[in-house]
């Protein structure tokens, strides 16, 4: 396999084996029928690219998505916040249009649109871009490429002050012609920032990012490589919690903007932290593997107590968890979930059926796996009235606390 960016050959280091696409919660009747993909991540010596070996073909993966931006209340204050933020440096106002790549049910948007500024979304799930319609946020149910943005130049006369895009630049295999694509339809003093988990979660044990949307696992001296491929600068980098750790990255046409210290600070504390070698990612695997042990051996001293477990949320990173860490009705006595969308599916791979919150209370457990791990502040806040009656939360990631 070569690197999409620059074609030179990757070298395996990491591998999670046959996994469930983590997203696809299955009726019964269709769980005999599951289909299984390779989940192997490379690294590119060359342009110090990581990316997955294999990938599945997007139509499969985002034509009919289950996750919705509006179900997180932590990720509602992120969206309000972020649009003030913009608006304010960027000096957006009424003529301005803020263009979102995967911009979902409209959950950020809503905040620009809130502002006084044009917005336009785009968003290949068709179920999603219909509910954002309704919502009154006007969106295009499409994938987002070169030829896309050429039409939308073309023939609508669309360019973005903003071009916006939160955990989308992971999700792209043909990752050159999108952002191709951003360039294009980037007015010449506009700005594209795009936010996605930082590959620095990666050597903190945060593995369970791994998974078949995410393409790729970036570090800023990769996609200083990527934007200078098609003539767009980085011009600024900023570190939030969001995802357990992200990047949000500020790109436009060389030479518009005057280049922050950020960038050259950032790229010499990777240089520092080896993010340009090899044997930096090799180590990931051992590392994960303690995890693993730790976390079984936690669950199987509970259950030979006589505990009651169960998990609560049943996201992306927490599916790869449960299968690659062989967690099931072995170990969980039932899962939940607060998106409805989810509830009375079976989750990917492991097949638990989701319910409902009020399971919770219903069944008292003793103990609570909290999968969405970085938001565990927010879930042990909405559930304090479990906690106040003795509930306790596990919380696997980075490293396995009780609360």
């Amino acid at each position: 396999m070569n690197c999409r960016i620059c074609q030179s050959p990757i070298i395996k280091f990491f591998s999670l084996g046959q996994m469930p696409l983590v997203n696809s919660f299955l009726k019964k009747e269709e769980i005999p029928d599951e289909e299984k993909f390779d989940l192997n991540v490379g690294f590119c010596p060359k342009c110090y690219l990581v990316q997955l070996i294999n990938t599945v073909p997007p139509e499969k993966l985002f034509r009919n998505y289950i996750y919705f931006s509006s179900t997180s209340k932590l990720f509602l204050e992120h969206c309000k916040e972020i649009a003030q933020y913009f608006v304010k440096r960027l000096n957006l106002g009424p003529e301005s249009l803020v263009l979102e790549i995967a911009s979902n049910d409209g959950a950020q948007l809503q905040f620009f649109k809130d502002l006084g500024i044009k917005i336009l979304g785009i968003d290949p799930a068709r179920n999603i871009a219909e509910v954002a319609n309704e919502k009154g946020i006007p969106t295009i149910s499409e994938f987002f490429n070169y030829e896309f943005a050429k039409k939308l130049k073309e023939e609508k006369k669309i360019q973005a002050d903003l071009i916006f895009g939160a955990n989308v630049l992971a999700h792209v295999p043909e990752i050159v012609d999108f952002v191709k694509g951003v360039k294009i339809i980037l007015k010449p003093k506009g700005t594209a920032i795009f936010e996605f988990p930082y590959i620095k979660g990666l050597m903190e044990k945060k593995f369970d990012t791994i998974y078949h949307e995410h393409v790729f696992y970036y570090s800023l001296i990769a996609l200083k490589n990527l934007f200078q491929k098609v003539d767009l600068e980085i011009y600024d980098v900023e570190i939030t919690p969001m995802q357990g750790g992200s990047l949000k990255i500020f790109i436009s046409h060389p030479g518009t903007f005057e280049i922050n210290a950020n960038v050259k600070n950032l790229i010499i504390q990777e240089i520092k932290d080896g993010f340009d070698k090899l044997e930096t990612y090799q180590k990931i695997n051992k590392s994960v593997i303690i995890l693993k042990n730790n976390l079984i051996h936690l669950l199987k001293k509970l259950k030979n107590k006589g505990k009651k477990i169960a998990a609560y949320s049943a996201p992306a990173k927490g599916n790869i968890l449960l299968n690659y860490f062989g967690i099931g009705e072995n170990y969980l006595d039932f899962i939940v979930d607060k998106s409805e969308a989810k509830q009375g599916l079976y989750t990917p791979g492991a097949h638990l059926l989701v319910h409902p919150l009020e399971k919770i209370y219903q069944e008292k457990p003793d103990y609570l796996l909290i999968l969405c791990w970085n938001i565990a502040n927010e879930v042990i806040e909405q559930l304090k009235n479990y906690h106040m009656a003795g509930g306790k939360f596990i919380i696997p990631i980075p490293n396995i606390k009780i609360i």
